[in-house]
């Protein structure tokens, strides 16, 4: 304890109400300061309490599937154009929706039970409406799920390659769409036409003869598809197998591209090397699943040519062209 000694209390009842007035001077001095620089008002009170606030200026996020998609949060109301691929997982089979401004294309339905899942997929991007349906070859894990899609949704133009099929989910297909009212279109020729903004070119094979003695011939029918968008390009292959790519190749149609499906779930085949060195991709993108992942030999060389590739099996796969360029989710 402090004892305070031959203190002249008349002396500090002069001195002591002066001293404590600059006191409180000095203090609400202090104050002001402090609050100018963390900020004035209520607002600066609030974002500490609740450090989500943003202003109108800020950069405001959409967190899909647990990726985060920036977004301009600004007064342009005009969207900024994009075209959407989506890779859906549905295990070793093809699946793909592409969307642009207003505008839908799917590419392949996987098997039959996917096509529940591909529905779905549309009804929750509140998709009302199919602009093109495209199988690019008859097998089961492409053709498998078209009757539900067609069973369940509008569906405006429907293109096939020009050969018949062989099992039932072909035939499930062809009952469907003569119920629907729809007259699908052989594509027996390069074809071209528009989704939204973006540019489309659908190639089938020099021929749909099948060869003598040959079970399996559906995959080298397959139809390959090259979008293009605001400078961008991809390829749909299918399910190529050598004779077809490299009747490609050789028909010089083959261009780089930035992204690049690779043909039959990345099962290898020696014409690959040649469509990588012909096409160039940075991204590529493996329809697989982890009972039946792609070859390792096909991983190989994608790799060895720098490109990063995208597989199904770990989850769908979402790619996003703009202006500013591509980007890729999984």
């Amino acid at each position: 304890m402090y004892t305070i000694k031959s203190i002249d209390f008349i002396k500090w009842g002069h001195i002591l109400p002066a001293v404590i007035g600059k006191v409180l001077c000095f203090s609400l001095i202090i104050i002001m300061l402090t609050s100018c620089a963390n900020g004035s008002g209520d607002m600066a009170g609030a974002e500490q309490l609740n450090p989500t606030i943003r202003t109108n200026s800020e950069e405001s996020t959409q967190v899909t599937r647990g990726k985060v998609y920036k977004s301009d949060n600004n007064n342009d109301t005009t969207a900024q154009a994009t075209l959407e691929a989506r890779f859906l997982k549905v295990g070793k089979a093809d699946a793909i929706v592409l969307m642009c401004q207003d505008k839908t294309m799917v590419i392949d339905c996987g098997e039959e039970d996917d096509g529940k899942e591909v529905l779905a997929y549309l009804k929750s991007r509140g998709i009302e409406k199919v602009d093109v349906l495209m199988i690019t070859h008859f097998d089961k894990d492409h053709v498998g799920g078209a009757d539900t899609l067609v069973e369940g949704i509008k569906i405006e133009r429907v293109l096939l390659p020009a050969y018949t099929g062989s099992g039932s989910e072909y035939t499930d297909f062809m009952e469907a769409l003569g119920k629907a009212g729809i007259n699908p279109e052989n594509v027996t020729e390069n074809l071209n036409l528009t989704l939204g903004s973006a540019s489309i070119l659908v190639e089938p094979p020099a021929s749909y003869e099948i060869p003598a003695h040959v079970e399996e011939y559906d995959n080298d029918f397959s139809l390959i598809t090259t979008v293009e968008f605001d400078g961008k390009r991809l390829i749909f292959t299918g399910d190529s197998e050598k004779k077809r790519i490299r009747e490609w190749l050789e028909d010089g149609a083959a261009c780089e591209c930035d992204v690049l499906k690779i043909p039959h779930h990345g099962v290898y085949n020696k014409a690959l090397a040649d469509l990588l060195s012909a096409t160039k991709p940075s991204h590529t993108v493996i329809c697989d699943s982890k009972k039946n992942p792609a070859d390792e030999k096909t991983l190989g060389l994608i790799k060895s040519i720098g490109a990063d590739c995208m597989q199904t099996q770990y989850g769908d796969v979402t790619i996003l062209c703009s202006r500013d360029g591509i980007e890729i989710h999984q």
